[in-house]
């Protein structure tokens, strides 16, 4: 018998599969808080790198219900939604987190995003 394993993204994105394991978090909590603690150099890192593949994974993934991505296709979504994230660090406040604010704050996300109808 041969055993199976589930690809970590999608063919044509394993160069991102590295970046899974952390950036690729459940929820946009989660989300957040890894970037709250991630080095500057690290969010740059991962932020160039996914900028560059930003359009190309959107258009793989635009076929697709939002409510219903597979496992793959889930991951490669929220390394998406994850560069959302780390562009607020880079492009706006040039470090892990909002100046002055505290951390960790106290907004917890309830509902995720919603489809547009």
């Amino acid at each position: 018998m041969t055993e199976t394993t589930e690809r970590l993204l999608p063919q044509g994105f394993e160069d991102l599969e590295p970046l899974v394991e952390y950036w690729a978090g459940e929820d946009g909590q989660i989300r957040w808080d890894r970037r709250a603690q991630a080095e500057m150099a690290s969010i740059t890192a991962f932020y160039n790198q996914m900028v560059s593949r930003a359009d190309a994974a959107l258009a793989y993934l635009m076929p697709f219900d939002l409510n219903a991505f597979p496992g793959p296709e889930a991951r490669l979504y929220r390394l998406v939604l994850s560069l959302a994230h780390a562009a607020m660090a880079v492009e706006l406040h040039g470090q892990p987190r909002a100046p002055h604010s505290p951390y960790p704050h106290g907004i917890r996300l309830v509902q995720g995003p919603q489809p547009f109808a």
